[in-house]
C-alpha cells in the first residue's frame, strides 16, 4: 500500500463551514455559518482545525457595481473525508474562502486539492 506523505506538508489549520438559515421569534430570517462535520464509520467528526496546506496565489482586482473588488485565489490540500460539499466555505485565520472546484488523488481517498477564492463576498 502506498503511504501518503501529507503529514509533513499539512502545516496550516482550516475549518469547513456550512450555511444555515434561522428565524427569530418575529419570523425574520438570518444566515449563520456553522462548523461542518463528516461522518466517518458512524462517528460525526467536526471539520474544525483540519490539517491542510494553503497556497495562495496572486490576487486580481476588477470593477463590479462601480466599485473595485479584489479576489485572492488559493489552493488548499487536505486529507480526504466523505461528504465534501461545494456549498461549504473554508475559514483560514481571518480569511474566508469560497470553494470553486476540487479534485482528489488517483485513488480518490487520500487527499483533496481544493481551488477557492477569497474576497468579493467573503463566502456569504
Amino acid at each position: 500500500m502506498k503511504r501518503d506523505n501529507l503529514s509533513g506538508r499539512l502545516r496550516h489549520r482550516i475549518t469547513f463551514e456550512y450555511q444555515t438559515t434561522t428565524r427569530d421569534s418575529d419570523g425574520i430570517a438570518s444566515t449563520v455559518w456553522d462548523i461542518a462535520a463528516s461522518s466517518v464509520q458512524g462517528y460525526l467528526r467536526p471539520l474544525h482545525d483540519v490539517p491542510a496546506l494553503v497556497l495562495t496565489g496572486p490576487g486580481r482586482e476588477f470593477v463590479a457595481s462601480g466599485q473595485v473588488q479584489s479576489e485572492i485565489a488559493a489552493r488548499i490540500t487536505c486529507r480526504w473525508f466523505p461528504g465534501l460539499d461545494a456549498s461549504w466555505r473554508i475559514r483560514w485565520g481571518d480569511l474566508v474562502y469560497n470553494i470553486r472546484t476540487w479534485d482528489t488523488d488517483e485513488t480518490g481517498r487520500i487527499e483533496y486539492r481544493i481551488r477557492c477564492v477569497a474576497g468579493v463576498n467573503d463566502g456569504e
